[in-house]
């Protein structure tokens, strides 16, 4: 039986959302009244960069910036804002949703698309009016994150994660990896032999500056298991004359110290050279990012990692240390369940791991019997249909036919 609120309730909640919504006034903007008519609205300025390479040329958009940012309006969203209070209050849909609601109102947008998938601004949109939103899968989740959250239109990164969406969607496509994607098209589009390097072994890093002065017992573990598969891969690469790369991890607006501080430890490490890809501070994509590393590589070898899933994409089983957590319950096994990805995981030893490198070295499936039948479990990656190629044609097909009505 559903919960009624009686009328002092109902005002109560009315005037907390409205002083909710009263706190963003400082950061109001009047909408630009040169935007014309887009018909896409790219939402959440994080990851809007990639969502822009996948829209059609002829078809026109505006990034939305939805986080602590500024809020826009015109008369139009205002009134539109108000008159749809209701469906606030009545939970159908949030307040950010609303907004976002309104901003389309006012532009004719009739397509959202974000690159964030674990959004929670789409709430309900679907269901009060004809917009489209078109999800794109971004980032690691559990099976479970992803059933628990209502999509209309949910790109997945894999036929595991595009099953769990499948319950809660009104469409769930499995695409794979945009970023995987872009870079894999532009690094066949401008590749020679000679600006390729080749490696051995590429570590995919899972730095975080804040586990290694850190008390926690969890992130002690992780910083262990960090040096114990940097000491395996020293070991091992020193024996047999590999060549080893890292895939770095810093990121965001403290990148360039990240980087100093996850450099330097992995010098001290390593103690041998090593090649460096990039996650944010590549100058070419394709090239010195990060999923350059998985093209040069002939071995993956990481602790946790997306990487892990898109290795696997393009036919590289990784060489995953991540039992060297033992049975403690962290993030690492909720990404990577064991009954799936056993054949991956080595032993917690250093001769399971040397078995397993020089085994995948040598493409010795007798001695490594890792099954990439169902690839596209884990990622579902198509060089014949690039992921960027298959979501720049759902995006067109979805922006011709949608129209907002409310």
């Amino acid at each position: 039986m559903g919960l009624r609120l009686n009328a002092p309730q109902l005002l109560r909640r009315s005037v907390l959302r409205c002083c909710d919504f009263l706190g963003v006034l400082p950061r109001l903007r009047w909408l630009p009244e040169d935007l014309g008519n887009p018909p896409v609205i790219i939402v959440d300025r994080t990851g809007a960069a990639v969502v822009a390479e996948l829209i059609p040329k002829n078809i026109g958009y505006w990034v939305l910036p939805v986080r602590d940012e500024e809020r826009y309006l015109n008369w139009q969203t205002l009134i539109y804002f108000l008159s749809h209070l209701p469906w606030v209050l009545t939970r159908k849909v949030n307040m950010l949703g609303l907004y976002v609601l309104s901003i389309a109102y006012s532009t004719r947008a009739s397509v959202l698309v974000t690159f964030i998938d674990n959004c929670s601004w789409d709430k309900g949109l679907s269901d009060v009016t004809s917009l489209r939103v078109i999800t794109i899968q971004n980032g690691l989740r559990t099976v479970d994150t992803i059933s628990r959250k209502r999509y209309d239109i949910f790109l997945g990164f894999s036929l595991k994660d595009t099953n769990a969406a499948q319950g809660a969607a009104n469409e769930a496509i499995p695409i794979g990896s945009v970023r995987l994607g872009l870079a894999y098209r532009e690094r066949q589009a401008g590749s020679t032999r000679a600006e390729n390097q080749s490696i051995d072994i590429l570590f995919v890093s899972q730095f975080r500056p804040e586990f290694w002065a850190s008390p926690h017992f969890e992130d002690r573990l992780h910083v262990d298991v960090i040096k114990t598969t940097l000491g395996w891969i020293r070991t091992l690469a020193a024996q047999h004359r590999l060549r080893v790369g890292i895939a770095f991890t810093s990121k965001g607006p403290d990148r360039e110290a990240w980087y100093q501080k996850e450099k330097s430890v992995y010098q001290a490490l390593m103690e041998i050279p090593f090649a460096e890809y990039h996650r944010e501070r590549f100058t070419r994509r394709g090239f010195d990012c990060t999923y350059a590393g998985l093209f040069d590589a002939r071995v993956v070898v990481s602790v946790s990692s997306t990487l892990c899933f898109e290795a696997i994409g393009i036919g590289k089983p990784p060489v995953m240390t991540t039992r060297l957590f033992g049975d403690v319950e962290i993030e690492h096994y909720d990404w990577f369940p064991r009954q799936q990805f056993h054949q991956f995981m080595v032993a917690p030893g250093y001769e399971s791991f040397e078995h397993a490198v020089l085994a995948e070295l040598a493409g010795d499936r007798e001695q490594r019997p890792i099954d990439l039948i169902n690839k596209d479990y884990y990622c579902a990656f198509d060089k014949e249909s690039l992921p960027p190629d298959r979501a720049s044609e759902i995006i067109c097909q979805v922006a011709k036919s949608a129209t907002l009505t409310s």
